[in-house]
C-alpha cells in the first residue's frame, strides 16, 4: 500500500501537479467558488429587500384623479380671496363638485348634489368649485339656486386655471367623493348614487 502511495506521489510531482501553476489555478478556482456563493447571497438579500419594499408601497395609493387613487392636494380660493387646501379636509368625507354657470348640466348637478346631501343629512363636506371668472355671476347663480350657504370656491382664471387643466375638465365637469383618508371613493356621482352610498 505504501509503495502505491509513494509511486502516486512521485508520478504526481513529476507531472507537475504540485507546481506553482497548479497552486495558482487551484487558488483561482476556490476564489471563483467563494465569489459565486457570495454573489448568490447578495442577490438573494437584494431580491428580498426589493419584495419587502414593493409590498409596503402597494398599501399606499398613488396620487391621481380616479377612484382608488389619492387625490392630489389642490389650493381652492373662496369668494373673499382666502386660500384653502383640499388636504385640510382630511379626516372627513368630502364631495367636490366642479361646475360653471354657463354649463347647464354641471350647474344642475351642483344643486342636486347639495340638496341630496342636505336631505340625507350625511356627515360630508360639500365643496362647490365654480369656474366662472366673474364673481357677480357666481353670486347671482347661487342666489337663484338657493345655495348661498354652500362652501363655495372660485377659480378666477376659469378654464385657463391649473386646476381645470390638472383635472382635464375640458372633457366635462365632474364631481368626486373623497374618503377620510384622502382617497377618491367615486366620481361623477348622481344624487341616486349618493343616497345609495350613504344609506
Amino acid at each position: 500500500m505504501q509503495a502505491t502511495i509513494s509511486t502516486f506521489s512521485e508520478k504526481s510531482f513529476k507531472l507537475g501537479v504540485y507546481s506553482p501553476t497548479w497552486r495558482r489555478a487551484t487558488t483561482q478556482l476556490l476564489i471563483k467558488i467563494f465569489f459565486m456563493k457570495y454573489v448568490k447571497f447578495c442577490l438573494a438579500v437584494t431580491i428580498t429587500f426589493a419584495l419587502l419594499a414593493t409590498s409596503v408601497n402597494v398599501s399606499v395609493p398613488f396620487a391621481g384623479y380616479y377612484p382608488g387613487e389619492m387625490i392630489p392636494d389642490v389650493v381652492l380660493t373662496d369668494l373673499e380671496g382666502n386660500r384653502h387646501q383640499l388636504h385640510d379636509y382630511k379626516g372627513k368625507k368630502v364631495v367636490v363638485n366642479f361646475w360653471a354657470s354657463y354649463d347647464a348640466q354641471s350647474r344642475a348637478a351642483n344643486v342636486q348634489l347639495h340638496n341630496t346631501l342636505k336631505m340625507i343629512d350625511a356627515d360630508v363636506a360639500f365643496l362647490s368649485v365654480s369656474f366662472d371668472e366673474n364673481r357677480n355671476v357666481v353670486e347671482r347663480t347661487l342666489a337663484l339656486d338657493g345655495m348661498e350657504t354652500v362652501s363655495l370656491f372660485r377659480e378666477i382664471n376659469g378654464t385657463g386655471s391649473k386646476l381645470y387643466k390638472k383635472f382635464n375638465l375640458d372633457k366635462g365637469f365632474r364631481n368626486y367623493l373623497i374618503g377620510e383618508n384622502g382617497v377618491i371613493a367615486a366620481m361623477n356621482m348622481s344624487p341616486v348614487d349618493l343616497k345609495e352610498h350613504f344609506r
